[in-house]
This record gives structure tokens, sequence and C-alpha cells, in this order.
């Protein structure tokens, strides 16, 4: 009988310690996680998957079953990209705004929705959740019960907080499930597991789905979602330049810009000589997302010239904050 391990979802194996559902030869019998799912939970080791599954393979597979469909994303990961993912997902489905403890001191909840209804034409229903501090989890497990969903799988973006939510579900309802494997490491889940709630609810953890961002292990280490979002303000003149953890941007005229970034990221005014080779025309209220890290509000219009940063890792777009999307 083939087993899986709890965490991640791989197949249990000791052949090769190399390959994703490793665990010693003499645990496989009784043991549910594979040895890196165990370092994980023990000892606060962290490693990344060599296999994660392509967006494509977990989309079919999704889009095959016909199963409502919870899609996470914390608010400082949406981007063109994500929405394009969840509009590719055909079953019935939610968008589930992870992590919104960080930021509603800043935003309100409604303005969230507002603006992903409006700028992202999302039609869905839009929920905000917290697993840290229970904040809409309730609420999620009402929602389902009241439109009888039984079964529903639950995906987003690779280190999204699926599995957190999950072992939060499987907490509130006293379920004999044990946890699953969390992390911050992105792809910690490798393959669909079904987890049984209670007798009403079933939920199926899915392999997270990886877009490029800006995170490497140094930023991965510094993602600290379990404080608030500190917005930083900095009044740029014209020819100043702006160092965010190595990256370089160049202001082409006087503008003030707010930073709602991941906290705990090296921010300054930069001195010294730097060669860009990128450049973005930004307009009045402007904002602009650097993948994986969040976005920074521009108020004035300016050319702005990058270093160290991909290109395809920005995008602009009218900002949360206008005037616009204040009005449900």
């Amino acid at each position: 009988m083939n087993k899986i391990c709890f965490g991640c979802g791989s197949k249990l194996q000791s052949e090769d310690k190399i390959k994703d559902g490793y665990i010693p030869d003499v645990k496989l019998k009784t043991g549910d996680y594979c040895q890196r799912c165990f370092k994980i939970i023990h000892y606060g080791m962290q490693s990344k998957s060599s296999t994660p599954k392509q967006t494509h393979i977990i989309l079919r597979s999704i889009n095959k079953d016909d199963k409502f469909v919870i899609f996470m994303a914390d608010f400082l990961t949406i981007n063109s990209e994500v929405i394009n993912i969840f509009n590719q997902i055909t079953n019935n489905k939610i968008l589930l705004i992870s992590k919104c403890d960080i930021f509603l001191k800043s935003i309100k909840e409604i303005h969230i929705k507002t603006f992903l209804r409006n700028y992202y034409q999302v039609k869905s229903d839009i929920k905000l959740v917290s697993s840290v501090n229970n904040y809409g989890v309730e609420s999620l497990t009402n929602y389902l019960r009241q439109r009888n969903i039984h079964d529903a799988y639950i995906v987003g973006l690779s280190n999204s907080g699926k599995s957190t939510l999950i072992n939060k579900l499987i907490d509130i309802n006293k379920s004999n499930m044990k946890m699953i494997t969390t992390s911050y490491i992105p792809n910690t889940t490798l393959d669909f597991i079904r987890i049984k709630i209670n007798d009403n609810l079933t939920v199926i953890d899915s392999p997270g789905f990886i877009i490029n961002t800006i995170q490497d292990d140094i930023i991965t280490s510094k993602n600290n979602f379990k404080v608030f979002l500190k917005p930083k303000t900095f009044q740029m003149k014209q020819g100043e330049t702006l160092e965010i953890a190595g990256m370089y941007l160049n202001f082409s005229e006087d503008t003030s810009i707010t930073l709602y970034l991941i906290n705990d990221l090296k921010v300054r005014k930069y001195y010294k000589e730097v060669e860009f080779d990128h450049s973005t025309v930004i307009n009045n209220n402007i904002d602009l997302i650097i993948s994986g890290l969040g976005f920074i509000n521009i108020k004035n219009r300016c050319l702005i010239k990058t270093a160290n940063i991909k290109p395809n890792l920005l995008e602009t777009r009218i900002s949360v904050f206008g005037e616009y999307y204040e009005q449900d």
C-alpha cells in the first residue's frame, strides 16, 4: 500500500534520499511525514523542492474535478499574473485574500474588495482572512456551510498561507487529523492532500502556483507576515535614487512615494553612481508592483530608472488608494 507524506503530499519512499518523500526504511511503515517535512516541523529547517508542479498541471487537475475552489493570495502579491491564474480556474470559486492582518491598519477591507472587483474585474466572491489571529476563518467556514459545499480545493500561490489556513480549520473543528507542514519556503506542499475537517467538510490542499518573484533566500527570511505592515514614505527629489535590498530606483522628478513592502527590508536613499538598465514612465498616483515584495505608491508623474531588478518583475497599475475605488 502506498503511503503519502501528510506534510507535503509526496509518496513516501526509502530508496533515494535526494527524491521527494524520502523516509528512512525503519520509519516507512509507521511514519506520517517524510524526512524533509519532519525536519521542517521539529527543527525549523527549510529546504526547497527541486520538482515543483507546473501551473498548467495543477489547473488541469482542478478543472477536470467539479469541486469548489478557494483561491488564496495575499494582497502584497496580487498582480496581473496572479489574476490570470485565478481566471483560468473554471470551477465555482472564491478569491481569499490571506494574511490580511498585516495591512488592515493601512487599507480598509471594503476598499480592497472594491479595488479588486473594479480594477481586476473579479466577479467571484471575495473574502479576507488571517489564520494567525483567526480573522475571517469562522466566516469562511459559515460561507461554505451555507452554500452546502462539502468538498473544496484550497489553491493559490506558493507561500500564500494555504497550509496554515488548513491547520487552523483542523484546530477550530477539533479534528483528529494531523497538522500539515507549513514553511516560509516555497513548494512546501508537493502534491494534493485530502483532509477531512469534519463530517461535513473535506478540503484538498494543493501544490502552490509559482510565479516569477524577486524573493530570494535573503528576502524570504525577512518575509514576516505576523506583524503589521509598516508603510514607509520618502520625499524623492529630482535625480535621487532609492535602494531597496540591493535594488535601485531613480526618480526623474520630485515626488512623494510610500512603500507597502514586506517589513525589515533595508531601504535608504543612495548617493553613489549606479548604472541603470531599464526605465518606466509613471503617471500620477500609480502603484509600482515589485513581484513578491509588494508595491510602491508614487504620487507624481515621473520617469523611473531601475537597476538590479528584472523588468518582468515590475508592473504598474492605478493606485489602490485612488478615489475611483472608494465606493462599492
